[in-house]
């Protein structure tokens, strides 16, 4: 073999190449090809191959699952729970399904908490419960037929046994805002909202003179800032609206809460005017506001309580005049009230006056009354620490607070005026606030 030849192959070949550009490229753009080919043909036989080997069998076995055990919990939450007709405390617990026989066994046995525990359809009743059902405290306002509510609360000691009490207790005040799109009604539209009923009788009430919230219609906007009370942080009730703003058909209405120096308050627009007029007059002339709406402590009960009327501090025997022309509905002796009056204004709105030492001579129910016309006389019956006149304003049957829906609103000072328009801007910002979201805000706290 001629061993030189094949040290010239190589160079040959490099010689061949570049002489015959088109063989070159010829040769180099077919490598690609020829890797396909090749692997292809490896992937189609591994595919055969993996047919013939695979066969496919369907096993079915009764699997036994492990034994379910669940994790306790020492979380203890409050869960609200509305009072049904004919309610018991022992039946609502057994619809949420809290069988607790030391509770029970006290709830039924104590006459303490038989006599608090007196149940109304439309309550709410607060539960503290944890994860196993096992019950920790319940507390709910309760009526005592005196225009007032008091907090009661059932709850375990630090010994661990069962106490009822109506005991004076420290409640936070939040402030709560809702932003609502009428799409039928406005009542329903602020109902599924979650905005309370006696704040809702507020609204009615603060745009009476304005325009009418039935009649509002869909796409119309309300907006409004109120007061939330909580009580081992479980709201408990509302307060006062803070503030309001409805558009409707093109027109704006805005109403702000303010306080003044005797802890009543009523609602100015933006430029710190009244908003809404109230009666001409109010019943006992020149009298002192001895004990405002909203919550406050019992002095004889000693307890927490809210107080649905405004006191006015006078003499046995001052006289009391209907602050607007009105029919008698009523002029009886109740239980708590004492001597007490009560007045129809329209179809929405009606008045009370308790505690009269005695009613104006021949009055009777049914009998219509002018503006400034004598009902009675102020005195100390029923349950009473002194002479006094409890005035209470109901709208549609919900009392709100006459100092906002039936006092004369009077023009603010200059040094009010100024202390309007600092706590205005800041519940102006919250509606502001509001009114940039383009849905219904249903909690915002």
């Amino acid at each position: 073999m001629n061993y030189r030849k094949l040290l010239h192959f190589p160079q040959n070949c490099a010689s061949f190449l570049a002489n015959h550009h088109f063989r070159w490229i010829s040769l180099v753009a077919g490598l690609p090809l020829f890797g396909m080919v090749t692997a292809y043909a490896i992937t189609a036989d591994e595919a055969e191959t993996a047919a013939v080997k695979v066969r496919q069998q369907q096993v079915t076995e009764a699997l036994a699952l492990p034994t379910f055990s669940a994790v306790n919990s020492d979380t203890r939450y409050w869960r609200e729970e509305p009072i049904r007709r004919g309610d018991t405390v022992a039946a609502l617990l057994n619809r949420l399904g809290i069988n607790d026989g030391d509770a029970n066994g006290f709830l039924s046995g104590n006459p303490v908490s038989r006599d608090l525990l007196k149940l109304k359809t439309g309550q709410t009743v607060s539960v503290k419960t944890d994860d196993d059902g096992k019950l920790y405290a319940l507390q709910f306002l309760n009526d005592d037929d005196n225009g007032e509510k008091m907090l009661v609360a059932v709850e375990r000691n630090a010994k661990g046994q069962w106490q009822a009490s109506a005991d004076p207790v420290e409640t936070q005040m939040v402030p709560t805002v809702r932003s609502v799109t009428v799409k039928s009604s406005a009542s329903g539209a602020l109902a599924q909202a979650g905005v309370p009923a006696e704040v809702r009788a507020q609204l009615n009430d603060i745009f009476a003179d304005k325009l009418d919230l039935a009649q509002l219609k869909a796409g119309d906007k309300m907006r409004l800032v109120f007061e939330t009370y909580l009580y081992q942080g479980s709201p408990i009730t509302t307060g006062n609206v803070l503030a309001a703003e409805i558009d409707s058909q093109g027109k704006h209405y805005a109403a702000f809460y303010f306080t003044q120096g005797d802890d009543s308050g009523t609602y100015y627009d933006e430029e710190g005017r009244p908003f809404k007029q109230g009666f001409a007059r109010q019943p006992v002339t020149n009298a002192r506001v001895s004990s405002p709406f909203g919550l406050r402590y019992h002095p004889i009960l000693h307890a927490l309580r809210l107080h649905s009327g405004i006191d006015f501090a006078a003499v046995v025997g001052t006289p009391i005049v209907a602050p607007a022309d009105g029919v008698v509905a009523s002029a009886q002796r109740e239980n708590g009230y004492g001597n007490v009056v009560t007045l129809r204004h329209n179809a929405k709105m009606t008045t009370l006056y308790a505690h009269m030492s005695r009613f104006a001579q021949g009055l009777k129910a049914g009998q219509p009354v002018k503006a400034g016309e004598v009902i009675g006389y102020v005195g100390t019956t029923g349950r009473s620490t002194g002479p006094h006149l409890h005035f209470e304003v109901r709208v549609n049957g919900q009392a709100v607070d006459p100092a906002t829906s039936a006092l004369p609103t009077r023009t603010l000072t200059p040094s009010e005026h100024l202390a309007f328009r600092q706590q205005s801007v800041k519940l102006a910002q919250d509606l502001k606030l509001l009114r940039a979201i383009p849905t219904t805000v249903a909690q915002l706290d």
